[in-house]
């Protein structure tokens, strides 16, 4: 299986290095569905990445003159200088992905590789905004997020529509997530916003 990787990035050979080891690279664009992206970028571009929606683990390549401890400082989950080669920048990707573990709250657990949602081991089918949405949740811990986290988190909207877009999507994730089981895993804190809970 060819695992997607969302990238910016152009460097000699990079794709045939990163399909040695079994990853394919895709165009980034909002809303992609891939496991990494690697991006050319500064300490800078960290916040703005995230600000489009992308929560999945974040790889830069930075220019000569740009800072590792700084890129990682900022957020970032590794960086390269521009020199690295593409064999460097393809075997840290593979790194990163391996050693992703499954994410697990309760009965809930998510194969952030495969994109695979299962409670109590029962499969829960999502569209990619309730996985994005499921997941910005599930990172937060015990802590509510609102609405306008959630706008710019998972829809890359730094201001409010107007609409109920974030209402809708967390009625249907939590008829998913909740249906047929006695406690409630997604829950409203009035006044606060939503958080999910092991039960």
């Amino acid at each position: 299986m060819t695992v997607r990787v969302a990238c910016t990035v152009e460097l000699p050979d990079l794709a045939r290095a990163t399909a040695a080891r079994g990853l394919g690279l895709v165009p980034y664009a909002p809303g992609v569905k891939a496991v990494a992206g690697l991006f050319a970028g500064t300490g800078e571009s960290v916040a703005r990445i995230r600000a489009l929606g992308w929560q999945e683990p974040l790889l830069l390549l930075l220019p000569s003159e740009g800072s590792v401890a700084h890129a990682l400082d900022a957020g970032a989950d590794d960086a390269m200088p521009a020199s690295a080669t593409a064999e460097e920048v393809a075997a840290r990707l593979a790194a990163r992905i391996r050693r992703r573990p499954e994410i697990v709250l309760g009965e809930l657990r998510i194969d952030p590789v495969e994109r695979r949602v299962t409670r109590a081991g029962r499969p829960i089918s999502l569209l990619p905004r309730e996985y994005a949405l499921l997941l910005h949740l599930v990172r937060q811990g015990d802590r509510p997020a609102g609405r306008s986290e959630l706008l710019a988190a998972v829809w890359g909207l730094g201001f409010d529509p107007g609409t109920n877009v974030v209402e809708v999507h967390v009625s249907r994730l939590r008829a998913k997530l909740d249906r047929g089981f006695a406690v409630p895993m997604l829950r409203t804190d009035k006044g606060r916003g939503y958080r999910l809970c092991a039960g």
